[in-house]
């Protein structure tokens, strides 16, 4: 990874994500970009218009663009306290701070695009959310239109003592292979614990049957069974972590994904779960799945949606 956006809104929830992501095993050495948006119309400076508004119009206009220009400045002093909060974490890391006048997620998506953000990373809650157990709303726009990988922050309180543990689910799919490569890169603390899991649901047990409606690259023509592949999956992505040095186990289950793998993640305590944005059957589809969308939503811990050949989304 060379990129990081971090979005940030001065709320408790994004202070904790800043720390949280000493937790994410992101490289000593990288470009971050902290972006603020001041959920504000800018209106265009009335001294450059021709012609002249009248009077009263342009007294009007002179005041909202004091307000916004208030607002987005009191915008960049977030941003750059970040940003200096972020050096202190992460010395090498090359750091700039912004604030653009915007509404929240589409400043942040356009902001991604523009910088060619590999990793977006923002707390699950804004300023307006704070409490609530489901996803906020920017997050949970962001995560659904930026097409890129997104980090959404719940840090679990974690002592000294206690081991990270990563959870990595995965079915098959390009993005999901792309989210084990994405851990097997990153540097992580010698004693964090890895967990992959398959959840086989109506969706592997067809890929069997019909390897090739399904776009599946792991179903041979010998397999019986949906435990086959999946086993022959789960071994080749273990193997990747074990290359990285990293200590991992798997396991299958059998039921609803979106259900077992939050129940899963929350009895294992985990501080992360890593998982494609689109599932088996989604083919080149932008659109994030639903089990993405729903582990996104309902997690207890941080969850990391990652995406394969990421594009840029029309603006």
């Amino acid at each position: 990874m060379r990129k990081l956006l971090v979005a940030y809104d001065g709320s408790p929830c994004s202070d904790a994500m800043l720390n949280g992501l000493s937790d994410a095993g992101l490289p000593a050495e990288l470009e971050a970009k902290v972006i603020c948006v001041a959920d504000v119309w800018l209106p265009p400076d009335p001294e450059k218009l021709e012609p002249v508004f009248p009077d009263p119009v342009s007294q009007r206009a002179r005041k909202a663009r004091r307000l916004a220009l208030a607002e987005l400045e009191s915008s960049r002093a977030l941003a750059e306290r970040a940003s200096a909060h972020l050096r202190s974490m992460f010395p090498k890391w090359k750091i700039h701070a912004k604030a653009v006048a915007d509404s929240p997620a589409w400043g942040i998506i356009k902001e991604s695009a523009a910088f060619k953000a590999e990793l977006i990373a923002l707390g699950s809650h804004g300023r307006s959310a704070l409490g609530q157990f489901f996803l906020g709303s920017v997050a949970q726009k962001v995560a659904a239109e930026a097409h890129r990988s997104i980090h959404i922050s719940r840090p679990r309180p974690r002592s000294a003592d206690t081991p990270l543990k990563v959870l990595i689910a995965v079915d098959g799919s390009d993005d999901s292979q792309t989210a084990v490569e994405a851990v097997a890169m990153r540097t992580w603390p010698s004693s964090t614990h890895f967990w992959i899991i398959t959840v086989i649901d109506a969706r592997i047990h067809t890929a069997v049957t019909w390897p090739d409606a399904n776009g599946n690259q792991w179903v041979q023509t010998q397999d019986q069974t949906a435990e086959d592949w999946v086993g022959r999956m789960l071994e080749h992505s273990a193997a990747k972590l074990l290359d990285a040095g990293l200590k991992v186990g798997t396991d299958i289950f059998d039921g609803e994904p979106k259900t077992i793998l939050l129940r899963e993640a929350e009895k294992w305590e985990a501080n992360c779960i890593f998982l494609g944005g689109r599932g088996l059957q989604h083919g080149e589809r932008l659109v994030l799945g639903t089990t993405a969308s729903a582990i996104a939503t309902r997690a207890h811990c941080s969850v990391e949606i990652v995406r394969a050949g990421q594009k840029k989304p029309d603006l």
